[in-house]
Order: structure tokens, then C-alpha cells, then sequence
């Protein structure tokens, strides 16, 4: 007995060890500190990409206007680096690195979208976005099951989604109203399905990032169809 009570020490004593060898933004936290670290990262990118369209509406468009596929192609170029550094989950600086990169590869041509645009209708789009994503993200809070059992439904819906604006691009046509209805429907529940999954993952710092990078595509995508309908019916 006393043999066993000493091996038994002697793992905790290991254990405790080997947690302390783990780096303090590396551990797991608990539900609350992810959730809240999930929403502090979130804000910063939404801050980082509303700083990026104040600053820079009156640069872009001379930029752009260089060679508007250039730089589109280098746009997406940044971000699939931004995508490669974040899923390096076991390092949090280089998932939040990615993250920074991620929401500065986004925030460019979303700067040069809104530019067009009055500040009145930003701004409600704003707040539409806000109220959507609040609803979705309590409903998922509520029910999460029912938004993870959407994830195939989800994705292949946003599959065909994506084709369909390629090719009223490649024919050079307006997206119809009724697509981007679509997209905003499509993205109101990727929301859901974001927080709810996020909720599956390990509670580390890197996964909090991870998380927050996923809800910030499904808000800007959603934003940016709001104010493009609202654009529209103006």
C-alpha cells in the first residue's frame, strides 16, 4: 500500500510538472475564459478591419486600379498564409500572427467594397450584422446540437453558393438579390454552427483564435451581402 502511494505521488508530482513545462498561453482555460478570449480576439479583428476601411478608403482604389486581379490574387495569396500560420494550433503566437494576417487579407477588399457605399447604410448594415450574429450565437448557446448536425448541409450549400457568384462573375452580371438572400441565410447559420462547434474544441488560447478567425469570416461575409442588398434597394 505504501508502494502504491508513493507511485502515486510520484506521477501527480510528474504531472504537475509537465504542466508547468507547458507555456501559460498554451494550457487549457476554462469555459468562461475561452468563451471570453474567443470574443476579445473577435473584437480585435473586427477593430483591426474598421481601422484598415477608415484609413484606407482613398489609397485603394489607386492601388487597385494598377491591376484589380493582381491584387485580388495577392489578397487571397496573404490569406491562405494567414490560414497556413493558424493551423499551427500547438503555437499560439503563430495561430494569432495568422489571424492578424487573415483579417488584414480581408480588410483590404473590404475597404475598396464599402468605399462605394454611404456611411448610413454601412452603418445599418452594421448594426443588422450585429443583431443577427447576437441571435445566432445565443441560439447556438441554447441549442447547439441543432447547428452541429447542419455542418454538411452547411457546407455544401455554401459549395454551390460559391459556384453560382463565380459564374455570374465570369459572365460579368450583377449578383441576383435572391443569391445573396441566399448568403446571408447561409452565413445567419454558419454563425451558429461556428459557436457551437468552437465549444467542441480543446480549450487553449490557439483554439480561442481559431474559432474567433471562423465566426470574423462568417460576420464580414454576412456584413458585406447585407450592405450590398441594402445598396441595392436604396
Amino acid at each position: 500500500m505504501e508502494n502504491m502511494n508513493n507511485m502515486n505521488n510520484y506521477e501527480n508530482d510528474n504531472m504537475q510538472n509537465w504542466q508547468q513545462e507547458i507555456p501559460s498561453y498554451q494550457r487549457e482555460l476554462s469555459g468562461r475564459q475561452y468563451n471570453v478570449l474567443i470574443g476579445v480576439h473577435l473584437l480585435y479583428g473586427l477593430a483591426l478591419t474598421a481601422f484598415i476601411c477608415m484609413k484606407m478608403p482613398y489609397i485603394l482604389p489607386q492601388i487597385y486600379a494598377v491591376n484589380p486581379i493582381v491584387i485580388t490574387v495577392l489578397s487571397v495569396a496573404v490569406s491562405l498564409l494567414g490560414g497556413v500560420l493558424i493551423g499551427k494550433k500547438e503555437n499560439y503566437i503563430l495561430s494569432f500572427l495568422g489571424y492578424s494576417v487573415v483579417v488584414f487579407a480581408f480588410g483590404v477588399p473590404l475597404a475598396y467594397s464599402i468605399f462605394f457605399f454611404p456611411i448610413h447604410l454601412i452603418f445599418i448594415a452594421a448594426v443588422l450584422t450585429f443583431v443577427v450574429v447576437l441571435t445566432m450565437t445565443v441560439a447556438a448557446v441554447f441549442m447547439p446540437d441543432a447547428f452541429l448536425s447542419l455542418g454538411k448541409v452547411l457546407f455544401i450549400s455554401l459549395i454551390g453558393l460559391v459556384i453560382a457568384e463565380l459564374f455570374c462573375f465570369a459572365l460579368g452580371i450583377f449578383t441576383p438579390n435572391f443569391l445573396l438572400l441566399i448568403g446571408i441565410f447561409i452565413f445567419s447559420l454558419y454563425v451558429g454552427y461556428d459557436w457551437a462547434r468552437g465549444q467542441q474544441y480543446p480549450s487553449t488560447p490557439s483554439y480561442a483564435c481559431y474559432t474567433a478567425l471562423e465566426l470574423y469570416m462568417d460576420i464580414i461575409n454576412l456584413f458585406i451581402r447585407i450592405l450590398r442588398l441594402m445598396g441595392r434597394r436604396r
